[in-house]
């Protein structure tokens, strides 16, 4: 074949993002407002991203060399004249096989930047590029001539290279900005149904709830499930400042725990999530429960209006790393739609406190579903959570841990 003629690689680009609006356009208007934009966004980011192509050194296992006819180009005299054509002469052919792991249709295409005078031709088999060397018989007996075999096929990989360089430069371009522009056009969507969500409340015209026909998104390059429905009815959620001042409140209170640890000595863990009760209600007004039924279980610490939610925490006793992932999973199944402001308190009574923030901090990093883990300070960890109780939602959660070691001795 000969590469990078038959596609004009802007036009590929182009194509690729009436496609994407296609697939944004699909989504139903529950879709769009029941899932988190950012979710989406990446979600059409890993189905719509090109790979660029690298090609790697010579396989030199699948190198072989075969004895066959080849043609060359001739110049016949006849009488009175002179004719040029090809025959077949006795000759090898040698083949060079260079894996390359990237999208295979980009060697089909041709980049703003090209060679005029065109590439070597090449065949594409098994994830190799196969570069084929040609010599008559004659010309194999020259001096010299397995050193032109080999100079042959670097030249031409390297031309090859030099053709998928020019590729990888507008492909980069295009995944570089790509997320951005995704979630761009998943905002305006956004925002015009909203608009219309607004207007039809205003007008107070119900809004017909449509069944989620039983076709899913495609799964492929880690597609993320997302949710199919959305509730139109008003919720609760706190600010992020109330979410900051809440936060500020129990580290508040777990430095009080850490400054004076014997003064805590005999109690459990619903003895120290009760003090964190006290802290939180002097604020809220009475707002904080615990052991408040939601989800699928009973959590720790629950600040409520009107039985929506506005935070949930989960308190723990630090029994070792392994414990982290099972203790996120179980604070999730306590989250309803909308709950996506939470924490997870540790209290430590081990020694070793600040190993042991860092065996927290590991085992986070590790967790299938945390998505990114920021260190807020030592003992505090901001973590972006996502739900596997919810499809198509981020949680953040805030992991704490206090050291409770009290034993000075």
């Amino acid at each position: 074949m000969k590469p990078f003629q038959e596609y004009d690689l802007q036009n590929v680009l182009s194509n690729q993002y009436s496609n994407i609006n296609k697939k944004i356009e699909e989504f139903t208007n529950e879709e769009i407002m029941a899932n988190d934009i950012d979710l989406l966004a990446e979600n059409l980011y890993q189905e719509f991203f090109i790979e660029q192509v690298v090609i790697g050194t010579e396989d030199f296992s699948k190198r072989k060399i075969e004895q066959t006819k080849i043609q060359r180009y001739v110049e016949r005299i006849i009488v009175g004249s002179s004719r040029s054509e090809y025959i077949d002469i006795d000759g090898i052919q040698a083949y060079f096989y260079y894996p390359f792991y990237g999208d295979v249709k980009l060697f089909y295409c041709h980049a703003s930047i090209f060679y005029l005078g065109g590439y070597p031709e090449i065949e594409i088999k098994d994830s190799c590029v196969e570069i084929k060397v040609e010599l008559t018989i004659s010309e194999t007996k020259h001096e010299g001539a397995s050193d032109r075999i080999f100079a042959q096929a670097e030249s031409e990989i390297k031309e090859i290279r030099a053709g998928i360089d020019n590729i990888n430069a507008s492909i980069n371009a295009y995944n570089k900005d790509l997320r951005i522009n995704i979630k761009n056009m998943l905002l305006q969507k956004k925002e015009k149904i909203q608009c219309f969500f607004d207007i039809a409340k205003a007008l107070e015209v119900p809004i017909e709830k449509k069944e989620y026909s039983q076709k899913h998104v495609k799964i492929e390059r880690r597609i993320i499930p997302i949710a199919h429905n959305y509730s139109r009815e008003d919720y609760y959620c706190i600010s992020e400042d109330d979410y900051k001042n809440i936060l500020e409140t129990i580290k508040h209170t777990g430095s009080t725990y850490e400054c004076t640890p014997f003064s805590y000595r005999n109690m459990q863990e619903e003895d120290l999530r009760n003090t964190l009760l006290a802290a939180l209600n002097a604020i809220y007004k009475g707002g904080a429960s615990g052991e408040t039924f939601r989800g699928k279980g009973k959590t720790d610490i629950c600040i409520e209006r009107e039985n929506r939610a506005a935070f949930v925490a989960e308190c723990k006793m630090w029994t070792g790393p392994n414990s982290v992932n099972k203790a996120i999973e179980q604070l999730d199944s306590y989250l309803t739609w909308r709950d996506c402001k939470t924490a997870l308190i540790y209290f430590v009574r081990k020694k070793g406190f600040i190993k042991i923030t860092e065996k927290a901090k590991d085992a986070l990093q590790l967790s299938e579903n945390i998505k990114k883990v920021t260190e807020m300070d030592k003992n505090e960890f901001a973590c972006t959570y996502l739900s596997k109780s919810n499809p198509g939602q981020f949680v953040k959660i805030r992991v704490m841990l206090f050291n409770m070691d009290y034993d000075v001795t």
